[in-house]
């Protein structure tokens, strides 16, 4: 398997790297995160060659597909990660998500291509969700992942520029790796240096539906080795909690009682939750790590950094 992965340099595509066979040849693209090589030679990756790119330029994708030719599959992760910053930053938002990857699409030649969209797409509904129910999204965020799953499916059915797709609906996960402002990074790091008090933005009661990381990239890798399969599908773990659950659970496992005030809002007020079996049924798919269990990983992850460094 020659995979390219767009991305790699981001909390899920350092996870991929760590978790995809080693037989694999993988091309892994970033752009403004330069440490991905030293990552890459800790880790004792030699089948991975990790390659800068700006994927809105033209010219620098040209190049790309000049050094890195026709893949049989390509993970497309590169993205704006930040739903929150689209509603101050529409435009960027939508050049980063949607016209990166068309530019990326009318250069780099690929037989498969897996696009990680996100559940956000679903934003604004409430209860159960699957691929088949009608969206009408507001967040700029979501809006400009749509877009990019209806440009893949374009590419593939239109252009034939792709044998096969995928668009995953991902929900989220967290584990080691994931942004500093992510709540479970944030907190637990926040926990282990001594804070018992915190802030929730708005009531805590918006749903959070992710999965550890492991899980995350294992169903990924599931969807990119199957080139029989062709649509949209939902990843999520099913089994949404409340940010404030989320909170409690970080507590727990530091062994501390932490004292939460709430105030103001959140761009992204989640109430709905997937119905899709698609990645049970079909991929033979489902999360094994309990969420409680994944935060007791992520926090001796970080109680081992300092060790590991």
């Amino acid at each position: 398997m020659k995979l390219l992965l767009t991305g790699a340099s981001g909390f899920i595509g350092r996870n991929v790297l760590l978790r995809a066979p080693r037989e694999w040849q993988i091309v892994a693209v970033y752009h403004r995160t330069t440490d991905l090589p030293a990552f890459v030679r800790e880790h004792r990756l030699p089948h991975v060659e990790p390659i800068a790119c700006d994927l809105s330029s033209a010219a620098a994708v040209d190049a790309l597909a000049a050094r890195a030719g026709r893949c049989d599959a390509v993970l497309y992760l590169a993205a704006n990660g930040d739903p929150a910053a689209s509603a101050e930053r529409p435009r960027w938002d939508l050049e980063l998500n949607a016209a990166a990857l068309v530019n990326f699409l009318e250069r780099q030649p690929a037989d498969r291509l897996v696009f990680v969209s996100s559940g956000a797409v679903y934003d604004g509904l409430r209860g159960e969700v699957t691929p088949a129910t009608p969206v009408s999204p507001l967040l700029p965020y979501a809006i400009s992942k749509l877009a990019s799953e209806r440009y893949v499916t374009f590419f593939a059915e239109r252009r034939r520029a792709l044998a096969s797709y995928a668009n995953i609906r991902f929900f989220g996960a967290y584990g080691p790796y994931e942004a500093p402002r992510k709540i479970t990074t944030r907190w637990l790091k926040a926990i282990i240096a001594g804070a018992r008090e915190f802030t929730v933005r708005g009531d805590g009661q918006n749903l959070i539906d992710f999965m550890y990381v492991d899980d995350a990239v294992d169903a990924m890798l599931c969807v990119v080795t199957d080139a029989t399969f062709s649509g949209t599908v939902d990843l999520a773990s099913g089994a949404p909690v409340t940010v404030n659950a989320v909170v409690a659970a970080m507590a727990q496992a530091a062994g501390v009682d932490v004292a939460v005030r709430h105030e103001g809002r959140v761009e992204e007020y989640i109430e709905f939750r997937s119905a899709d079996d698609t990645m049970r049924r079909r991929f033979g798919f489902t999360p094994s790590v309990s969420f409680e269990d994944g935060i007791r990983r992520l926090h001796r992850f970080f109680v081992n950094e300092p060790a590991r460094a």
